[in-house]
């Protein structure tokens, strides 16, 4: 084979190479750090805050809240008003996240304020990293969860 073919033959297996490590690498360019930041919470089950996700039978309006992800933890707290007595208080929990796609999974390890965990479902981020829907309260996972929509402070 002239040297010139092969040349040729070597230039396009490499690009072709380089294509595919690209687009096995492309979730890498917005992998976890990516997501880094605090992300403040704007919404409940499409409702603008306050909200009352449990109404008519709640207790508890939400006042605000945030979720502060790192490379690896999350740190979420929301702040309530009771609708029967005024007062005002607080809920956090914190533990490590994971990312699989757009879907993030969160593993509690601390917090809960008064005894009372989120029970986090599964929460998934926009293609732009910049708003993330998350799942908690009622029963956990497969139940009637709040649907809670945050928004990151600063573009990544």
């Amino acid at each position: 084979m002239n040297s010139e073919p092969r040349k040729r033959v070597v230039r396009r297996i490499l690009a072709s190479f380089a294509l595919v490590l690209a687009a096995a690498c492309g979730d890498s360019v917005a992998g976890p750090e990516h997501l880094v930041g605090t992300y403040t919470l704007v919404e409940e089950n499409g409702d603008p805050l306050p909200s009352d996700p449990s109404a008519p039978f709640g207790c508890c309006l939400t006042l605000s809240g945030s979720l502060v992800l790192t490379a690896t933890t999350y740190d979420l707290g929301l702040e309530y008003r009771n609708k029967n007595n005024g007062i005002e208080f607080g809920n956090s929990e914190q533990g490590t996240w994971s990312r699989d796609g757009s879907t993030l999974t969160f593993v509690r390890t601390g917090g809960g304020g008064e005894g009372f965990p989120f029970l986090l479902g599964p929460g998934t981020i926009s293609g732009d990293g910049r708003t993330l829907q998350l799942l908690y309260g009622d029963e956990g996972p497969g139940s009637d969860q709040t649907r809670g929509s945050f928004r990151r402070n600063s573009p990544p």
